[in-house]
């Protein structure tokens, strides 16, 4: 059989309670989504640790060190 679940990517700037209800849901294997990254745009946000205890790859960038939000969005892709 096919895996027709999506490689889903979560986006957060702090505790990700969100995030978290995702991560269960996405436990269960008819949840259309499989969680392959946590992205972050602050660094010290504490649901990266939440993530990555849960085997799920993390990423920051941030969102400080550029001139505005359309700078962010493209260093973020």
């Amino acid at each position: 059989m096919r895996n027709t679940r999506r490689r889903t990517a979560i986006l957060i700037s702090g505790r990700g309670s969100n995030m978290a209800s995702l991560i269960a849901a996405a436990r269960h294997h008819d949840y259309p989504a499989e969680i392959a990254l946590v992205l972050s745009n602050r660094p010290e946000a504490p649901g990266l640790a939440y993530a990555k205890e849960h085997n799920i790859a993390t990423a920051a960038v941030d969102h400080k060190i550029y001139a505005g939000r359309e700078a962010f969005e493209a260093g973020v892709a």
